[in-house]
C-alpha cells in the first residue's frame, strides 16, 4: 500500500503539472509516444480498467473528475501511473510518478527521461530550472509533455505526464 506522504507528493506534483499545462481547446488525438500506457485520449474509464484492471486507488482529479492510480514499473523502478479524467469523464492526463528518498537517484532518472524527450522532440519550450522543483514542458500539437521533479529535505518525487490536447496550452509568447 502506498503511504499518505507519497500521495501528498503526487498531489503536489500533479498541481505543478496542472499549472504548467493550463487549459486549451485543441482537438483530441492519440497519446502518441507515451511509454507507460497504450491508452488514447478517447479511452474511457472502462478502457482503462480493461487495460490496467479494476484494483485501483482514486482521488479527485485536478481536471474536475477522478484520478485512478495503479502501481506501474517504468524505467526500471516501481512507481504509480495516474489516469486523470475531467468532469466529462474524458481522459485529460496520463502520468507516471515516482518517489524516492535518494535525491541523486531521482535526478539521474529525471536526466535520463529528459534526454529521451530532447532526442525525440528537441529542447523544451519551458524550463523552471529551480534547485528544489524543476521541470520542462514540450508544447506539441498532440498535447503537452511535462516532466517535473520536487526535491526537498522532506519530499522527493518525479512526475512524467502527457496532457491531452484539450487540456494543453500553446507556448507563451515572450
Amino acid at each position: 500500500m502506498i503511504n499518505k506522504k507519497f500521495y501528498r507528493i503526487c498531489l503536489a506534483v500533479s498541481l505543478l503539472t496542472a499549472v504548467l499545462a493550463g487549459c486549451g481547446s485543441k482537438a483530441d488525438t492519440l497519446a502518441e509516444g507515451c511509454p507507460f500506457s497504450d491508452l488514447t485520449w478517447e479511452s474511457t474509464i472502462s478502457d482503462m480498467e480493461e487495460s490496467e484492471g479494476t484494483d485501483h486507488e482514486t482521488y479527485d482529479s485536478v481536471y474536475g473528475g477522478t484520478t485512478y492510480t495503479y502501481p506501474k514499473e517504468y524505467a526500471g523502478v516501481s512507481g504509480t501511473i495516474k489516469y486523470m479524467y475531467d468532469a466529462d469523464e474524458k481522459l485529460a492526463s496520463i502520468a507516471w510518478a515516482y518517489g524516492s528518498d535518494d535525491a541523486d537517484e531521482l535526478r539521474r532518472l529525471y536526466d535520463d527521461i529528459h534526454s529521451d524527450l530532447v532526442a525525440a522532440h528537441g529542447d523544451s519550450g519551458y524550463n523552471t530550472d529551480k534547485e528544489t522543483n524543476y521541470g520542462d514542458v514540450w508544447y506539441l500539437e498532440n498535447g503537452n509533455i511535462i516532466i517535473s521533479a520536487m526535491i526537498t529535505d522532506s519530499q522527493k518525487a518525479l512526475q512524467y505526464a502527457y496532457i491531452s490536447p484539450t487540456h494543453s496550452t500553446a507556448k507563451e509568447e515572450k
